[in-house]
């Protein structure tokens, strides 16, 4: 516990961070920029649509199974 505390702070305290150009100098990057721009946005929904799909996936198989545990339930309580 103490061991993840300390690598925890010391990764916090770094004093450095990584950045492309695009990031690190916004407004600079020429021609380029646009590119890298159009580049984030397909990104952004890439990532939306990978969200939804999972949400649908998930949510399609709780109601399987929820639909599953009502029809066992019907055939067990009927005598």
């Amino acid at each position: 516990m103490k061991s993840t505390a300390l690598i925890s702070t010391l990764l916090l305290c770094q004093h450095h961070a990584m950045a492309c150009v695009g990031c690190r100098q916004p407004g600079v990057g020429g021609a380029d920029e646009p590119q890298t721009v159009l580049a984030g946005v397909a990104f952004s929904w890439s990532v939306i649509i990978m969200l939804l799909f999972l949400a649908a996936l998930v949510g399609g198989l709780g109601f399987y199974i929820a639909k599953t545990c009502r029809q066992v339930d019907r055939k067990n309580l009927v005598p």
